[in-house]
């Protein structure tokens, strides 16, 4: 197995950075929603809210490391060719797609720190340590929290599309597209 892409299927870089991100990906949306709706003094799985909101905010910062470590990786490593079953404008929607993907995978943790300093709630770093607050209280606080909640959407969005090429392409029409990605096929 190639640590690099090859012209018919990424590498262990590409498929490891990506299925990482796609598991603290699932982790956000999911306790995004369970800290959101949860009453105070409320435990879910054993955590309370403010360890929901902990983990949240030290994944959000994680997930902005892998970005940046996924973007280097792309711009220095050739990816794959184009899957033959792919149409020209599919190509096209699947280009401005992923662009738009890496914009919110960027965002997302960048409106989400902003949004806990400048609120005046902080990071306390997988419950263990607080990251110093170099913002401060602003009275703008809530316009980032809504770029915040309008990127999660946005993404979701985006993330839908994706999926459901792929599931249409490797399920339906039995193309072989997902092989390129999956972690354990040939």
């Amino acid at each position: 197995m190639s640590l690099t892409n090859r012209p018919d299927r990424y590498g262990l870089v590409s498929r490891l950075l990506h299925w990482t991100m796609f598991l603290a990906l699932v982790y956000q949306f999911v306790g995004a929603n369970i800290m959101s709706r949860m009453g105070q003094g409320a435990s879910v799985f054993g955590m309370v809210g403010d360890t929901w909101y902990d983990w949240h905010k030290s994944i959000g910062l994680v997930l902005l490391l892998l970005v940046v470590a996924r973007l280097i990786w792309r711009r220095t490593t050739p990816l794959p060719e184009w899957h033959p079953s792919l149409t020209e404008v599919e190509r096209r929607i699947a280009h401005r797609v992923e662009t738009l993907l890496y914009w919110l995978l960027f965002a997302l943790p960048v409106t989400g720190y902003l949004f806990v300093m400048a609120g005046g709630y902080g990071v306390r770093l997988f419950g263990v340590t607080d990251l110093p607050n170099p913002i401060g209280k602003q009275e703008w606080v809530w316009i980032v929290w809504s770029l915040h909640v309008l990127g999660a959407y946005l993404l979701l969005v985006a993330i839908a599309w994706h999926v459901g090429l792929v599931v249409r392409k490797h399920g339906f029409e039995r193309t072989g597209l997902a092989d390129r990605m999956l972690p354990f096929r040939r």
